[in-house]
């Protein structure tokens, strides 16, 4: 997950300054790359400045660490980048004497913290923890915002299992889980973001954790003789399992989040996961399983304003009894527990003879489409939105442009759906936002030869399975 650039971004401030003036010239390369920059806004000095004498040694990155926590930018090294632009400085090389002005405030100040209601239509990105800890986030959320976006969701926990953050739960300190975590502040990311708008959804992957069920295989499933089940995959009926999750909940609302957004929110669906031995009595099902931990977030939320979704299989839109007894979602009984639900409509992810489909891929807008069709009914009745992740990705899409990826929106948009998602596992959105304009404009126009009724395709379209 990630790249380079925003590997280095995932830094602390003293790593940062150990690595010196070479540091703030990459830091400001790349948000320049990003095609956003924020820091053009501090050309002049606002109420809100304040102005330092520079010391014997101290550079752009220290000062600007120093005084982070009483500015409202997010990284040291984006509020050095701003001083540097204020300050009209030519190079990062400092004077000891020489005065500065610092911008502390991007904007008006805000006395509570805000939320921000559910955006329908929702047009949204994922970024990566990496991303979400570095100065690229603020520059991906201003290009978002640009073409008319609304929504960011940013990994709280990744399917590596990966806490992005610092956690107090005494398994992670125990297991050492946050020991890469790249976001430093995450109640002032979330303040960035609203501080734009923006709708903030922090994404919890639940039941996959390679690192948790590598450091405590006893949470993992059992093989018939014993071991664990060495595949990544935590017990989702182990209680110590639904109880570190549940933690980690209650810390993602006290950073002021507008949204929990469940994924691997299932039982595995690997092959050998058959002969798996899961922790629930033969008189449950999976499904049982999965909607009672869904039942304890939802639980855990009440009072807090903060709404509950979750990623569910995008086959799980068809209803088929084969799915529900695998990985455990099914809707009739989720749904009345969540606020959004988000069927992950890849196109790349569905393969032969679907729907009567030969090569599915080719479908991009009719695969869309028919999944939120077959969804929305069902969600309506329980007064649930329907906002499917759509593939801004190029993998297995030979033909990969911003037209795919506007015709999956469109079909979502046509088929009910209150937006959709865009994801990217690297959160490199050239191609999709360009796409996102182009439905928000009203311009897409889905090809001729991606629509399987035209070319006389015979499709499956039996609705009684759900």
């Amino acid at each position: 997950m990630g790249t380079t650039g925003s590997s280095f971004f995932s830094r602390s401030p003293s790593q940062l300054l150990r690595l010196g003036p070479a540091a703030l010239f990459l830091a400001a390369l790349f948000v320049d790359q990003e095609g956003a920059q924020a820091q053009t806004a501090f050309t002049q000095p606002t109420a809100g400045d304040t102005t330092v004498v520079v010391k014997r040694g101290e550079s752009l990155l220290s000062i600007a660490a120093d005084l982070l926590e009483r500015s409202d930018h997010y990284t040291a090294a984006e509020l050095a980048i701003g001083m540097r632009h204020l300050n009209e400085l030519e190079s990062d090389r400092l004077l000891p004497g020489q005065v500065l002005t610092v911008p502390l405030r991007r904007g008006p100040a805000q006395d509570q913290p805000r939320r921000i209601v559910d955006p329908r239509p929702a047009r949204g990105i994922y970024a990566t923890a990496l991303v979400a800890g570095s100065p690229r986030m603020m520059a991906l959320a201003d290009a978002l915002v640009a073409v008319g976006g609304n929504t960011v969701v940013f990994d709280i926990k990744d399917r590596e299992g990966d806490l992005s953050f610092l956690s107090s739960s005494t398994l992670a300190r125990q297991t050492q889980v946050d020991s890469l975590a790249s976001i430093q502040r995450p109640a002032a990311l979330v303040d960035q973001l609203h501080r734009r708008d923006l709708h903030v959804v922090g994404r919890l992957s639940c039941f996959y954790d390679e690192r948790l069920a590598a450091a405590r295989p006893d949470l993992a499933p059992r093989l018939p003789d014993g071991h664990p089940w060495e595949a990544g995959w935590l017990d989702p009926a182990n209680t110590e399992v639904q109880a570190y999750l549940l933690s980690v909940v209650d810390e993602m609302v006290t950073f002021g989040i507008d949204e929990v957004q469940l994924d691997y929110v299932r039982f595995p669906t690997e092959s050998a996961a058959d002969s798996a031995v899961f922790a629930y009595a033969d008189s449950l099902s999976r499904d049982a399983v999965i909607t009672d931990f869904v039942r304890q977030v939802r639980n855990r939320l009440a009072g807090s304003g903060v709404l509950l979704a979750a990623d569910v299989f995008g086959v799980a839109a068809w209803g088929r009894s084969a799915d529900r007894d695998r990985i455990g979602q099914y809707l009739p009984d989720l749904l009345p527990l969540l606020d959004i639900a988000s069927p992950m409509l890849y196109p790349s992810h569905f393969y032969g003879n679907f729907l009567g489909l030969t090569n599915p891929v080719d479908y991009p807008y009719y695969l869309v489409y028919e999944g939120v069709r077959r969804m929305v009914p069902l969600a309506q009745a329980h007064g649930v939105a329907v906002r499917p992740w759509v593939q801004s990705f190029p993998y297995r899409i030979p033909e990969f442009d911003e037209a795919y990826v506007a015709e999956q929106m469109q079909g979502a948009a046509d088929a009910g759906a209150d937006g959709c998602m865009l994801w990217h596992p690297a959160s490199r959105y050239d191609v999709g936002l360009s796409a996102m304009r182009q439905v928000i404009d009203g311009v897409v126009v889905p090809r001729p030869d991606r629509m399987p009724q035209l070319l006389g395709v015979p499709t499956v379209m039996n609705d009684d399975e759900m």
